[in-house]
């Protein structure tokens, strides 16, 4: 008996033992460590977690396929290794990453498709769309007996755009809203339509409320000066405080004040007060100063005085110099605020913040009206952008809108 009884507390402590060791071995595993047999020691590794839109993508580690997002490669040794990401279809994704002992490497790919299906929006012709400072409107004209000031609203719907474009004023006599200039308010409500007559004067300047069909819009000519002054005043404030948490340096660093619509352009500021309420130029700075923040507003995008566009971010305190494109038109934020778009002629990419993986989303010719209009614009949702082009109509025939699908 006594026999049996040292046996049995043998054995207890041999299980509790193995049962220690299996847990404490789980818990290194679970930690990342693994055991160098070779060398007879433990070493720590990292943990790559990959995801992409759209899923079920190829990841390749140092040119070996490893896995298909979305997913977690783990007990990689710390060093750098070089991401790609590929699906058939789409555009490819890569990148230098590094692992660091005991952290996770997160990696969101972005993939858009190399055959994007375009999609008409209007088909009477779209002139100087311009977007709302809210990024979810676009105002153009419609020349034509039954043209007039439309709107399309970029509200995320099951069947979409057709049913999202609204007429707010039709033509009438010498008022042809295709030869209007569009201006926004600050809070997205209001429009003021400039319209040309002859010799690109000004011969009307109507207040247009952005919600409202079939409106008869008064002229506010006589108080035109004090209703953009006030909207800049707006403007001004409201952007004052948005930039409070971007560095002193990042500030000083900027090229000066622009003069953009919410598509950013590297036009100059001027003052509504010196310009002739007859000319067409008079425009609203819609970054006053020089800051054009990301939608999340963690990121600021800017040109520095040496014309070269940067990066920088508020979370991480890390600057990127973005690359020169050639025949440059314009930039803006992609609405991840992890993305650029980019239009340069011919051409239109979207490029992540630090300036890699520049990828063409469409290839061919598109508009560029003058500012504040535009003709590249990223849907509020990121899943599309609408461009301003004559595509496969016939030689003469006005641009129109159209949606290029990203997903």
């Amino acid at each position: 008996m006594p026999n049996l009884a040292k046996n049995r507390v043998t054995f207890s402590a041999i299980a509790a033992f193995l049962i220690l060791a299996v847990a404490v071995a789980a818990i290194f595993w679970a930690r990342g460590f693994k055991p160098d047999l070779k060398n007879g020691k433990i070493e720590r590794t990292g943990l790559i977690v990959a995801t992409s839109i759209p899923t079920g993508a190829q990841v390749y580690l140092d040119d070996r396929l490893t896995s298909a997002t979305n997913t977690n490669i783990g007990y990689l040794d710390p060093k750098t290794y070089r991401i790609r990401i590929e699906k058939d279809g789409y555009t490819s994704w890569e990148k230098e990453i590094l692992v660091q002992a005991d952290l996770a490497t997160e990696i969101k790919a972005l993939l858009f498709p190399v055959a994007p299906e375009i999609k008409p929006l209007s088909t009477t012709g779209a002139h100087n769309p311009t977007l709302s400072p809210d990024g979810g409107q676009i105002a153009y004209g419609v020349t034509g007996e039954r043209g007039g000031a439309y709107i399309l609203s970029m509200g995320d719907r099951p069947f979409p755009f057709r049913q999202d474009v609204r007429q707010l004023t039709q033509n009438r006599g010498t008022i042809d809203y295709s030869k209007a200039t569009f201006i926004w308010s600050p809070d997205s409500n209001q429009i003021i339509a400039r319209i040309k007559g002859q010799n690109d004067q000004i011969i009307s300047n109507l207040l247009l409320e952005a919600g409202r069909s079939n409106q008869q819009p008064n002229d506010i000519t006589a108080s035109l000066n004090a209703t953009i002054s006030d909207w800049q005043q707006q403007i001004d404030a409201k952007d004052q405080t948005r930039v409070i948490p971007v560095p002193d340096e990042v500030k000083s660093a900027t090229a000066g004040a622009q003069t953009a619509s919410p598509s950013p352009s590297p036009k100059t500021r001027q003052s509504p007060s010196d310009l002739s309420l007859t000319t067409s130029h008079l425009s609203l700075n819609y970054f006053p100063t020089g800051l054009m923040l990301s939608p999340d507003e963690e990121k600021v995008l800017y040109k520095n005085k040496e014309n070269k566009y940067k990066v920088y971010d508020l979370k991480t305190k890390k600057e990127f110099t973005l690359p020169d494109f050639s025949d440059f038109i314009n930039i803006s934020w992609y609405p991840d605020s992890a993305h650029l778009v980019v239009a340069q002629k011919d051409l239109i990419s979207i490029i992540e913040t630090d300036g890699t993986n520049k990828m063409t989303v469409y290839s061919g010719n598109f508009e560029n009206p003058d500012q504040p209009a535009g003709g590249v614009f990223a849907h509020p949702s990121g899943t599309r952008l609408i461009i301003l082009t004559t595509l496969t109509q016939t030689e003469g025939s006005p641009p129109n809108l159209y949606s290029i699908n990203l997903r």
